[in-house]
């Protein structure tokens, strides 16, 4: 085996939940999160997300949620996901049209901000906001 399949086989892998309501951009972020090792869920809304969570043993390493969608928008998906202590400690990424590199981050709070789309070396990077996956600094 050579280095390079070696580090993808010994690599932890996260879980990411995608929350947007474009099935295209879930399916785009999706097969970069599956190229870089990690496994995903994907959620069309909010209300979707919660549900999903609810079901969960095992609670996603990380939420990348898009701020406008209908039945439940990322801002209400974000309070009620406040509301319960075990998923407090969930990182969530916004990603959004809304935001705008280099610009002001949305009035949510959130471990980071991304524009939508997201490119890969973002993705490639998601491990690093998970508490269990993280890499150790070089």
């Amino acid at each position: 085996m050579d280095s390079t399949a070696a580090a993808v086989h010994f690599r932890l892998l996260c879980t990411v939940l995608i929350v947007d309501d474009d099935a295209d951009t879930r399916e785009m972020i999706g097969e970069l999160i599956g190229q870089e090792g990690h496994a995903h869920f994907e959620a069309a809304n909010g209300k979707q997300a919660l549900e999903w969570l609810s079901d969960q043993e095992r609670l996603p390493c990380v939420i990348l949620l898009d701020l406008r969608m209908p039945v439940m928008d990322g801002w209400d998906f974000r309070q009620s996901l406040r509301s319960h202590p075990k998923w407090l400690k969930i990182p969530v990424i916004v990603v959004s049209a809304t935001v705008q590199r280099e610009g002001p981050n949305p009035l949510l709070n959130a471990r980071d901000y991304w524009s939508k789309p997201p490119d890969a070396q973002q993705i490639s990077k998601i491990q690093d906001y998970c508490e269990t996956h993280r890499r150790a600094p070089s």
